[in-house]
């Protein structure tokens, strides 16, 4: 039962990059030349013609390029309408030059009758973390498609939206797993008795996610953890004691890895 560490003050930057990387695969920045030597308004010129390839091109030039005038021209189009797979390179392109003025036309895809769409949309939306980003990202875990309900989930914890913690509850009330992760990045010590109570409910493996954020956050103060590790010293199963000898290993020196490796040694079978 792997133990993944990760560190939410650098989440923000990853997110981006991982869009930037998508953006990279999908048009390919990294070997068209002629977009990095094509003129601004030429590359606009390109985009709004009906060719596909020259639609590519200019969406190449200007994901590369990562200017702020980018985005109008860019909206104005997918607006306008574009075939699917121009229109995933498209908010992924908006996801990749990472501008706040993305944020209308993002917020109206998500709406969008194609849920692959949708979930870029997302995925773009935590890229850049526009206003109103977090109450958007909310509404969006009622969206009728489960990979667009988990992207959303996954996104509210890494933009770190806090007001959006109960919601994400709510979410993993209704089956929605990744909403799990989420509520590991947001909760405070307040909220480790409701996680607790889906103990049982949940398989640990379900949980796991939460715990792990909650285990790596610098900000989820040390006391704090060594109650949790008590807590699920409790229970007592062998999945328990797995995950409390990995958790110790994963661990820095200190109290925590100490509670843990304590925690695992009492726990018998």
């Amino acid at each position: 039962m792997a133990v993944t560490m990760t560190h939410s003050g650098s989440r923000r930057d990853r997110v981006r990059w991982l869009a930037i990387c998508l953006s990279a695969c999908a048009l390919g920045f990294a070997t068209t030349g002629e977009a990095q030597e094509m003129r601004f308004d030429d590359a606009v010129a390109l985009l709004e013609t009906d060719d596909p390839d020259s639609i590519q091109l200019a969406l190449e030039t200007l994901g590369a390029r990562s200017e702020a005038r980018a985005v109008a021209p860019i909206a104005a189009r997918i607006r306008g309408g574009l075939p699917a797979e121009l229109a995933d390179m498209a908010v992924m392109t908006l996801g990749a030059i990472g501008r706040a003025e993305a944020g209308p036309v993002l917020f109206e895809l998500l709406s969008h009758r194609r849920a692959d769409l949708r979930r870029i949309t997302v995925e773009a939306i935590a890229a850049i973390e526009p206003r109103g980003a977090g109450e958007a990202l909310v509404r969006t875990l009622s969206d009728p498609d489960p990979s667009v309900r988990a992207a959303a989930a996954l996104a509210i914890g890494q933009i770190g939206y806090r007001a959006g913690i109960d919601s994400l509850f709510a979410s993993l009330d209704h089956d929605n797993l990744e909403a799990a992760q989420g509520i590991g990045q947001l909760a405070t010590p307040a909220h480790v008795d409701r996680l607790f109570g889906y103990v049982g409910r949940l398989p640990l493996d379900a949980l796991i996610p939460a715990l792990n954020e909650l285990f790596a956050r610098d900000d989820f103060p040390a006391p704090a953890k060594i109650e949790l590790i008590g807590r699920l010293a409790e229970l007592a199963t062998p999945e328990v004691k797995t995950y409390l000898t990995d958790l110790a290993d994963s661990l820095p020196s200190g109290r925590v890895k100490e509670a843990a490796i304590a925690a695992a040694e009492r726990i018998t079978g």
